[in-house]
């Protein structure tokens, strides 16, 4: 595998492939460069936002505004491809799988748009991450895996230098919020299923990025907003448009039904956190434990030459040291108990 990530010659890429063969390979991808590098682009575009509405007036590059018209032109293709009729099936309507097609035989093209001359060789490695972040077309499902493949899309664009720290703002306001509006409207007019959905259990059935980047927004807010204050309907609807967490829940009251305690019980514990700034530090610890290294998620993940496997020397990340020591007494206890201890698998852990 060639190693220069930044020639324009195509040899200097790869294919991205999958490398978490086995649960025990999930240690060795927490120990990566590609991990190390994403959770760093994490807090970098976090701390970009703190304290920032949406709707505020930010610098758009003409490689942001590039990025944001070829969402638009995916977001295009479910006018082309209306849902099909289900009779009493739930889950999955088959015309996501006109969509998915769609996407596959134009997402190519599209990336070669995103970039400079000499630049091009990356689209065999960047094409593979835009074609994982809208879903899956075989089992008509998205979740927070197919959410991660397009942060990584973002990662490997920041790598080859399209977007810059000037650019961080837009990628999570412009950039991030458009493909929100894409997958939402896909989740909502094909009936897509939860990937491994824990139900109540899980914050939220697709997406998990808006609550950590929008509990930063909110952090010192000049409308007096309190976690608790997302329980009040009223007020998620008047700030949904200048919130990414306000604007994730007023899609969670419009898609279901019945009391926010039972169909959304992770957030309901996290609105007792008194501060925004606890239930963001708060945020990042449970993306890790229950997203990023839970193997039925990060097993799908691929890697290449922008978004390396290899070991990141000197792995000293406190929050992956706390993670691994949290699930290594979890694990213990339920083999001397026989079962997972439910308020391991259920409860947020900074809210005991």
């Amino acid at each position: 595998m060639a190693t220069d990530a930044e020639g324009g010659d195509s040899s200097s890429f790869c294919v991205p492939e999958k490398k978490i063969k086995t649960v025990f390979d999930v240690k060795k991808w927490c120990q990566s460069k590609a991990y190390a590098g994403y959770m760093a682009m994490l807090h970098e575009l976090n701390d970009s936002v703190r304290g920032v509405v949406s709707t505020a007036d930010i610098p758009i590059s003409p490689n942001v505004m590039n990025c944001i018209d070829m969402l638009d032109t995916f977001l295009k293709y479910s006018l082309e491809y209306p849902p099909e009729d289900m009779g009493s099936q739930r889950f999955g309507n088959k015309a996501y799988r006109k969509w998915h097609a769609r996407l596959t035989e134009e997402a190519e093209d599209a990336v070669l748009e995103l970039l400079p001359v000499d630049k091009k060789g990356a689209v065999i490695e960047l094409t593979p991450y835009i074609l994982d972040s809208f879903g899956n077309p075989t089992r008509i499902d998205y979740g927070s895996g197919h959410e991660a493949a397009f942060l990584v899309f973002i990662y490997c664009l920041r790598k080859l230098g399209l977007f810059t720290s000037a650019d961080n703002q837009a990628i999570v306001l412009r950039i991030f919020l458009k493909y929100l509006r894409i997958v939402r409207n896909l989740q909502v007019t094909y009936r897509m299923e939860p990937a491994g959905s824990r139900g109540v259990h899980a914050l939220d059935d697709y997406q998990f990025i808006p609550f950590l980047w929008g509990s930063s927004q909110l952090i010192g807010n000049k409308n007096r907003l309190v976690p608790e204050s997302y329980l009040n309907p009223t007020l998620v609807e008047m700030h949904a448009s200048k919130n990414l967490f306000f604007d994730a829940v007023q899609f969670i009251n419009e898609t279901k039904t019945g009391p926010f305690c039972e169909h959304s019980n992770q957030l309901w514990n996290i609105s007792a956190v008194l501060t925004w700034e606890k239930v963001n530090s708060g945020m990042f610890k449970m993306y890790e434990a229950e997203v990023l290294r839970q193997f039925p998620v990060c097993q799908h993940i691929l890697f290449g030459s922008l978004f390396s496997f290899d070991a990141e020397p000197n792995t000293t990340d406190p929050n992956v040291v706390e993670a691994e020591t949290a699930i290594r007494l979890a694990d213990e206890k339920a083999r001397r108990e026989h079962t997972i201890p439910d308020e391991f698998v259920t409860k947020a852990p900074w809210c005991k």
